[in-house]
């Protein structure tokens, strides 16, 4: 495991570092080759004093990235919180591209498409910390993601890797950028957006 660790918004002391090392490093069993593991600490105000640290891990793998961000009211609890989901993700991960080798031996997903899904998965990782105040709030970060093309079923799997509730792909069907995200009765939603002009003119 090739572990890097930041911090954001707190101090990166060497008692958080080396706690962090020992605790992660029980993910060195679940994967064969090193893989490059990121963790970012940071705090964030809030009233709820048992949220205000933030572990945040992404695990890049050679297909998609793995990720897993919990909360606890000091970084070692959310370095501890965070490892549960990893496990969770991880499980995930490896039991849908074990199906997926299957198909693609039956003649599925080309190498191409693979690679693209790893480098769309790996392109959320920038962020930036410029606040922007709304009206009914703040702005705190933005996130760039390099949008791929992608099917339906293929996006909704990323999403669950990645332990979000929407995600953003370009579908292989028609081309344009769409939504992928899951409902509160667990099943799963899409967005197609649409031009008012061209949706006014649907509806006639």
């Amino acid at each position: 495991m090739e572990l890097t660790i930041t911090a954001n918004n707190t101090t990166l002391t060497d008692a958080i570092r080396k706690y962090a090392e020992k605790r992660l490093s029980i993910l060195d069993r679940r994967f064969r080759d090193p893989v490059p593991v990121f963790l970012l600490i940071r705090k964030e105000q809030t009233q709820k004093e048992d949220e205000r640290y933030i572990a945040e891990v992404t695990i890049r793998m050679k297909r998609g990235v793995i990720r897993g961000e919990t909360r606890g009211d000091t970084p070692y609890t959310a370095i501890d919180n965070v490892l549960d989901t990893l496990t969770r993700q991880i499980s995930r991960y490896k039991t849908r591209y074990s199906r997926k080798a299957r198909r693609d031996a039956e003649g599925g997903l080309g190498q191409a498409i693979a690679e693209q899904l790893a480098q769309t998965a790996s392109g959320d990782e920038t962020g930036e910390s410029d606040v922007q105040t709304l009206e009914h709030g703040q702005l705190v970060r933005t996130k760039r993601h390099a949008v791929a093309l992608e099917s339906v079923e293929d996006a909704a799997a990323q999403m669950e890797l990645l332990g979000h509730n929407f995600y953003v792909f370009r579908n292989t069907e028609g081309g344009e950028i769409s939504i992928v995200y899951r409902r509160h009765d667990d099943d799963y939603g899409l967005i197609v957006p649409e031009d008012p002009d061209t949706g006014a003119e649907a509806t006639r």
